[in-house]
């Protein structure tokens, strides 16, 4: 009577876990469409701003150099306290990193090295926002979550592209990089306006999407690790 209660238990579990994965799986799966979808709009929208850029011969490695300057101009009122320019400065930063890529695909000049150049200017951008934001931050304990938030923000880049060398095909997790860019820049563009919501410390919507950034950053790096390896097993 045991084993079979037990049996039985262990068949109703199973049949549970298997449910609660397929949700987990269906709810991934829609999240990527619609922020597929939502992308696709973005694009659409920029379309007329990408034409009037190639046809000024703007270049696609210019557009990549100035979206860095751009967030240096970002770390260096985070740096100083300046959290409502910092922020707008990021947002910029982000829309220039859009458009390279898509002048690079309108105007035919594509590259590989471009693709590389665009990849590693984006973590040195980050490491510059972080850095001016540890500075704000030192001496309290949001510097420690600010230091939290950059190392996973850059080892989720680091495992996705460390994965797909050595043949992960998934690309998954939240918290990839036009979604830090957002919760930092709408962190820091609400901080000023709201800080009415919390008189005893003046930079808690900011201090909140840094923490926020931290946890999840390093819930997405778990993430993909974990879906690499299942990648690697199935492909043996």
């Amino acid at each position: 009577m045991m084993n079979l209660t037990y049996g039985r238990c262990r068949r109703g579990c199973s049949i549970h876990h298997t449910s609660h994965h397929k949700q987990h799986i269906f709810s991934m799966k829609s999240f990527h469409e619609t922020r597929g979808r939502l992308i696709a709009v973005y694009y659409t929208f920029i379309e007329g701003t990408v034409d009037r850029m190639v046809a000024r011969g703007f270049t696609p490695n210019a557009i990549t150099l100035a979206s860095l300057g751009v967030s240096i101009l970002s770390a260096l009122c985070y740096a100083f306290g300046l959290i409502f320019p910092g922020g707008l400065f990021l947002l910029l930063s982000g829309i220039l990193d859009t458009m390279d890529g898509a002048v690079a695909r309108r105007s035919g000049q594509s590259s590989r090295f471009g693709a590389l150049l665009d990849s590693t200017l984006d973590r040195v951008a980050e490491f510059f926002v972080f850095f001016g934001l540890l500075v704000y931050y030192l001496g309290t304990w949001i510097f420690f979550a600010a230091l939290l938030a950059m190392m996973g923000s850059i080892m989720v880049s680091y495992v996705k592209a460390r994965g797909e060398s050595l043949g992960s095909i998934r690309i998954v997790g939240l918290m990839q990089r036009p979604e830090r860019l957002l919760v930092l820049a709408a962190g820091s563009l609400l901080n000023t306006p709201l800080k009415i919501v919390c008189s005893g410390s003046p930079d808690c919507i900011l201090s909140a999407s840094i923490v926020l950034l931290a946890l999840l950053t390093n819930v997405t790096v778990i993430h993909r690790l974990m879906a690499c390896k299942k990648d690697f097993e199935t492909k043996g």
